[in-house]
């Protein structure tokens, strides 16, 4: 299967040239009684919620979106009934043969998986892939276990049953978390890469969303539980992260700096998905890192398309500098290139979208000085690298023959 490595020098020109060009051109006047709908990744939700309060409060346009979870974004998406859609992974083969209309994918944020639990009298959890593994298929049932008690040396665990929260709808994050666990897991994950997350026989609970296996989690019943969900989701409801022991052996948090150092060991496919690194030997990178994908028609509806175009401006320019505080972490560079890149592509040659700095409208070319500026003080990162640096068993995101089709 062929992979094309994309410098970043070439996203960074063609960016600037898309920039260059937007700049030069009449600025778009927004139909401001359209309100675009967008449905799919939860992972990514938090983070559109910021940038679309930012873009009514600015500039009055209404977008709403609905975290129902990637399969069902990219099934919205297919069957025509959303005007956007979110997800964590590329459409499969099968998904792609179905689509009649040509697409693009956006990077439009990156984050961790983070390991929540509650674990009364237990602040500090520290586990690998391998015990993941073995949690999440029901291999280990007990707190006190020896195989996490060797990986917390020193940490008092209850002799407690595991209550494993997985989430019961498709979903990318399952589906990064599962290619996670068969990647990196040593072996001790035999239940394959797959949206919908098997539930452990006996404890295992099936929950919906990241809002719900969270939810559970946070609730009077969710005590000994575990699941896996959006940092952010964590964050909020004050649960505790698990630190997660990396293929270097160093125990790690979703932090932004290790999300960064994480996904620069990713590679970029030929359709601008990523394919991810899970065993990467770098001691910061957080090994359960990956990016979620706005995914927009190339031809819309004109006031449609101004819409989405300003909303995706702002979402790859000044609403990354809010990333952090809500528990993502900013576009590299060459993922700004990359979306700035694709944006060009929808309704091509229309009249260039406002742009949003702060609360207020302003010239076009703040995207290009915005993105630059968000890229340099957030992470010097190139995920540029070719693919066949990465292990062949990490098969998120990767590209299939049919995408040339599009």
């Amino acid at each position: 299967m062929s992979r094309k490595r994309l410098a970043t020098l070439g996203l960074m020109t063609a960016a600037a040239l898309t920039v260059s060009t937007v700049a030069s051109a009449q600025t778009a006047t927004l139909d401001t009684s359209i309100t675009l709908s967008g449905a799919g990744s939860s992972f990514m939700s938090n983070f559109v919620e910021q940038c679309k309060a930012d873009v009514k409060k600015g500039l009055n346009i209404n977008i709403t979106y609905q975290p129902t979870g990637s399969g069902a974004g990219r099934t919205g998406f297919i069957s025509g009934t959303t005007d956007f859609s979110g997800s964590d992974v590329a459409f499969t083969a099968a998904e792609l043969a179905t689509l009649k209309e040509k697409f693009v994918y956006i990077p439009i944020t990156i984050g961790g998986i983070a390991i929540v639990y509650k674990v009364p009298g237990v602040a500090d959890l520290r586990l690998s892939a391998p015990t993941l593994a073995k949690i999440f298929s029901g291999t280990i049932g007990k707190w006190d276990a020896e195989d996490i008690a060797k990986e917390n040396p020193g940490v008092s665990l209850p002799s407690q049953t595991i209550r494993v929260i997985v989430r019961s709808d498709s979903s990318g994050t399952s589906t990064v978390f599962t290619d996670y666990l068969a990647s990196a897991g040593k072996g001790e994950w035999k239940k394959g890469i797959t949206g919908t997350f098997p539930v452990p026989a006996g404890t295992g609970i099936a929950q919906r969303g990241s809002d719900g296996v969270t939810n559970y989690v946070a609730s009077a019943q969710g005590d000994f539980s575990i699941t896996y969900a959006e940092a952010s989701f964590a964050t909020e409801r004050k649960l505790g992260i698990a630190k997660v022991i990396n293929t270097a052996g160093q125990a790690v948090a979703p932090d932004p700096a290790n999300i960064s150092v994480a996904m620069g060991e990713a590679a970029v496919n030929d359709d601008g998905t990523l394919l991810l690194n899970y065993n990467t030997t770098k001691p910061t990178a957080y090994p359960i890192s990956t990016t979620a994908y706005l995914i927009a028609r190339q031809t819309m509806d004109p006031k449609k398309g101004d819409v989405l175009r300003a909303f995706l401006t702002y979402s790859l320019g000044g609403c990354q500098e809010k990333a952090g505080a809500i528990g993502y972490a900013p576009l590299p560079k060459n993922l700004v290139a990359l979306g700035v890149k694709n944006l060009a592509l929808i309704n091509p040659g229309s009249a260039a979208s406002p742009v949003l700095g702060g609360a207020a409208v302003v010239t076009p070319t703040t995207l290009a000085t915005t993105a630059t500026t968000v890229a340099s003080t957030t992470t010097a990162t190139t995920i540029a690298k070719p693919a066949t640096t990465v292990k062949k068993t990490t098969l998120t995101k990767k590209k299939t023959k049919t995408t040339k089709k599009k």
